[in-house]
């Protein structure tokens, strides 16, 4: 791919033209990316699924906010497993199977995680999920960058804004089941099952990995180089803080601003759209005005809602927090993905990967640490991460340079 990197001084790119991508034809693209925008979808889905139950989860084993944060050890443990190795799994034999092994791991665990008798039972539990979540993660990127050549412009955007389509439909059929009275283990299972069978027909339009990719595998863990450290610690800072809301989020809700169980599920809703509708726009709004002003604003209007949702404690000013929280933190992760893939266009899979071992430390390590501060202070006190975090990203964005 052509240097797409910005201008010293932060303004958009010269030339933004990737090279050609394999000689598929337009409908065997169109199928490709409608069935990569179906992945995303699915595990947008099954993440919020888990997301808008965690306070179901938590009263059916009698959870305090400590035991909580134990249990969300388990995320960490299970990405820290997975992550250093995705990449080179991805090298050595493909997007694809990692991705079907993946999605299978995935979507079991979900199932699994309601009905798991104990806390050390769910902390393992949620370890497979999280095992399962960063393989898809990383091959669906790998995919969605594959796609993104072929079309020969920016269309990763869009793939994420369906993983947050996906998490707004999880969390309102959540939010709905909540408010039924449905238990989490019928839910679970139902979700599992009914999201295997689109991943199933979107198996068979994924694009085939480059050959490249089976003579030349590389090292087998993906770690960041030098040039690859900064964007990882953008991405650190924007999934920790999608990480506190995604497990904590409709927490803070119910137990700060006194939501009733449905409204708190239905606040993960709000976000998502918030990210829905910055993804949407991302691709377009980045090409005029390059990363650093476009990585800098969202950080900004991030930090507003962090600000709104934590100063004012009740069930409205959360939502217009969450809301901004998602607009602004929405499509920072896909243009690192891009800007990495851009660094290494040769081996897209292994520095999509090094970057998401980097910012998924965060997104794994900010729900502990919350819940963590939680149980010493408060939790209001302890959300105040998220304006730390946002600034922090504001921060990192200005070195956002090709090396």
């Amino acid at each position: 791919m052509k240097n797409t990197s910005d201008a010293p001084d932060g303004r958009a790119p010269v030339r933004q033209t990737p090279e050609p991508g394999p000689p598929e034809t337009p409908s065997r693209l169109r199928a490709a990316r409608a069935a990569v925008s179906a992945v995303f979808f699915i595990t947008g889905a099954a993440f919020a699924t888990w997301a808008s139950r965690v306070p179901a989860v938590q009263d059916r084993l009698d959870l305090s906010a400590g035991q909580l944060a134990v249990a969300l050890v388990g995320l960490s443990g299970g990405a820290f497993l997975g992550l250093p190795l995705v990449g080179g799994l991805v090298a050595r034999f493909g997007s694809r199977p990692v991705l079907f092994t993946g999605m299978a791991v995935y979507l079991a665990a979900l199932a699994g995680l309601a009905v798991t008798p104990s806390l050390p039972l769910l902390t393992a539990n949620l370890a497979l999920f999280a095992c399962g979540n960063t393989a898809v993660d990383v091959a669906m990127n790998t995919q969605g960058v594959m796609v993104e050549r072929a079309y020969r412009r920016a269309v990763l955007g869009g793939f994420h804004a369906m993983f947050s389509i996906g998490g707004i439909v999880g969390a309102v059929v959540g939010s709905l089941a909540a408010s039924a009275d449905v238990g989490v283990g019928r839910h679970f299972a139902l979700t599992a099952a009914v999201l295997c069978v689109p991943m199933a027909v979107a198996a068979t339009a994924l694009l085939p990995d480059p050959r490249e990719t089976a003579e030349d595998p590389g090292p087998l863990f993906a770690l960041p180089t030098a040039g690859l450290w900064i964007p990882g610690l953008v991405a650190f800072c924007a999934l920790m803080g999608e990480g506190v809301m995604n497990d904590w989020g409709a927490v803070y809700l119910h137990d700060v601003t006194g939501a009733s169980p449905g409204a708190a599920g239905a606040g993960f809703a709000v976000f998502s759209a918030g990210m829905v509708i910055g993804r949407l726009s991302a691709d377009r709004i980045r090409a005029r005005t390059g990363t650093v002003r476009f990585t800098l604003g969202c950080s900004l209007v991030a930090a507003a809602g962090s600000v709104v949702s934590i100063s004012v404690a009740s069930p409205g000013a959360g939502f217009a927090g969450y809301a901004l929280l998602g607009l602004g933190m929405a499509a920072v992760i896909p243009v690192v993905f891009g800007h990495a893939a851009e660094l290494r266009p040769a081996r897209p899979g292994p520095a999509i990967a090094a970057v998401s071992a980097v910012g998924y430390v965060g997104f794994l390590a900010g729900p502990p640490i919350i819940g963590g501060i939680a149980e010493a202070v408060d939790l209001r006190v302890a959300m105040l991460v998220l304006l730390v975090l946002m600034v922090s990203m504001a921060l990192l964005s200005l070195r956002l340079r090709r090396p």
